[in-house]
């Protein structure tokens, strides 16, 4: 019954801290915002381009379309030696098999 006393106190206790902190940090920094930084942004000016009716509303018909030259097959694409293997390889690869050595069981390496 004790610890669960305690723990409230130092939970309740905390909270309040806290609070004060948040509350302290906040005031402090709406301060320090107020009085050291002054943002000043530079007013937008409207161009004569951005309201003509002709840039945004263009009648130009464009004549040629672009294309690209069609790809031709060369000969090396088709020739077969060029993606078959000359060399056959019968014999499966194999792997040696794991052994477990001295410092991989030592428990003081461990902990």
């Amino acid at each position: 019954m004790k610890t669960k006393i305690r723990t409230f106190i130092a939970i309740g206790a905390l909270g309040i801290i806290g609070f004060t902190n948040i509350n302290a940090i906040a005031d402090n920094k709406s301060l320090v915002n107020a009085e050291v930084v002054t943002e000043s942004e530079e007013m937008l000016t409207i161009e004569a381009w951005m309201t003509d009716a002709n840039v945004w509303t263009s009648e130009l018909k464009v004549a040629t379309t672009d294309a690209e030259e069609a790809l031709e097959v060369e000969a090396w694409m088709t020739n077969e030696s060029y993606w078959t293997s000359a060399t056959v390889v019968d014999a499966v690869e194999t792997e040696e098999t794991l052994e477990v050595e001295s410092w991989m069981t030592n428990l003081s390496l461990w902990e």
